[in-house]
């Protein structure tokens, strides 16, 4: 498939007819993940060809990158010029000091051309740190013939009681012993398991003055829902050590009915070919309340351009590059995530993107309803504490209360240190 995508949409020509005036004999070096559909390989490869600038690219895996990025950052750059940022830690590594604004790179007038979400996320003190690269969130995805197979109709499910409610008649079916694995080894635990469940019904972690509240209300009935799956035998408990990888694994091998888990995830559970479930794979909009229909934590990609680096314009242009409209395209294409281009969310923009994954406009319809959460520096250290708290009432160790109730004095902890 990607070859016959490359030849569709062919060489980006002319997209830096801004930047032939730059040098050509420099090298500009780049730190990020490594990413789906080797967009960045592509791409780099194309700038390279365009401008006669070198590009030296380091591609560090998600379980090393934030650490290296913070020796980078602390080193003064490190010798870098382009540094990936992940939404969740947007604040972390601005309050770093060590990105140049870019401000000029998507002037108030262009402003239009991208998602406004995305955009005020990547604001850091009134200057934007980072050019949005891509967008994703929390989806939930459903074996249509298991729940044909134990008379489950998915738009029945509107509340996390009804989806109860169905893993209750799929697991008297015998189509599966558990219906739901839940993901509550960090990160998963806030992004698609405990967080998401919690947002979806019109909650958050924090009130005024970063006051915790997650240990009432929504977060509380989240924790609720899912220690009282595991008792009933509908979540496998096995879930308490898994992340969403596993359990998107898991589900591909038909050991689930439903997968809450990444725009990526939820692609390749419904690619062809992919797993023998992948054709009765589907997307449903995730549960929500009574009073809230739905939602669900969001994130996302940027790339920023280091104050240290001596090739600043160069280091400009290559962003604005990789974040063009058509590399966006590809990279939905390929990768597997959202753009952030507002202009690839529309007909006809889109349609190259739908033909690739029919289910485009349902992962676009979930990302309409979520939410980043909070901006904090402490972000990452909150997400463990919260981890644990998961994991001990999943576990049975703590009740969803006294586990949370525990969370929320950690993170009071956490916000002395941080806040003062």
């Amino acid at each position: 498939m990607r070859s016959r995508n490359f030849v569709l949409l062919g060489l980006v020509i002319g997209l830096l007819c801004s930047v032939t005036a730059l040098s050509s004999n420099v090298t500009i070096k780049v730190l990020v993940r490594p990413d789906e559909g080797d967009i960045v390989r592509a791409y780099t490869q194309k700038f390279e060809a365009e401008t006669g600038i070198k590009v030296i690219v380091d591609f560090i895996g998600w379980d090393k990158i934030y650490e290296k990025t913070i020796s980078v950052l602390m080193a003064g750059g490190a010798g870098y010029d382009v540094v990936f940022i992940p939404s969740a830690n947007v604040a972390a590594f601005a309050a770093t000091g060590q990105f140049e604004p870019l401000d000029d790179a998507i002037p108030p007038e262009n402003r239009v051309e991208w998602l406004p979400s995305v955009l005020d996320l990547y604001t850091y003190k009134g200057h934007l740190v980072a050019i949005p690269w891509y967008s994703g969130g929390a989806h939930m995805v459903y074996n249509a013939r298991y729940l044909a197979r134990a008379g489950v109709d998915p738009a029945s499910i509107e509340t996390w009681e009804d989806f109860l409610e169905a893993c209750r008649k799929i697991k008297a079916s015998g189509v599966v012993e558990y219906p739901f694995i839940p993901s509550a080894k960090y990160p998963g635990n806030y992004y698609y398991n405990w967080g998401t469940i919690t947002y979806s019904m019109g909650g958050s972690l924090f009130a005024e003055e970063l006051k915790p509240v997650f240990n009432e209300g929504a977060g509380l009935k989240a924790l609720e829902i899912l220690v009282q799956g595991v008792k009933e035998g509908l979540f496998d408990p096995a879930g308490v050590a898994m992340d969403d990888y596993e359990t998107l694994k898991a589900f591909q091998a038909g050991k689930s009915a439903f997968l809450l888990d990444s725009t990526w995830s939820a692609t390749q559970a419904t690619l062809p070919g992919s797993s023998d479930v992948a054709t009765d794979a589907k997307i449903m909009l995730i549960p929500g309340s009574q009073e809230h229909r739905t939602g669900g934590l969001l994130y996302a990609g940027g790339i920023g351009v280091m104050k240290s680096s001596t090739h600043k314009e160069e280091a400009i242009a290559y962003i604005m590059y990789l974040t063009s409209k058509e590399a966006q395209m590809l990279h939905a294409i390929l990768g597997a995530n959202l753009p952030t281009r507002v202009d690839l969310f529309n007909d006809p923009e889109k349609a190259a993107i739908n033909k690739a994954w029919p289910i485009y406009s349902d992962l676009i319809e979930q990302i309409k309803y979520g939410d980043f959460g909070p901006v904090i520096t402490w972000l990452d250290p909150v997400r463990r504490v919260l981890a644990t708290a998961v994991q001990d009432a999943m576990a049975g160790r703590k009740t969803p209360k006294e586990a949370l109730d525990w969370a929320a004095e950690e993170v009071l902890e956490l916000r002395e240190t941080y806040e003062g």
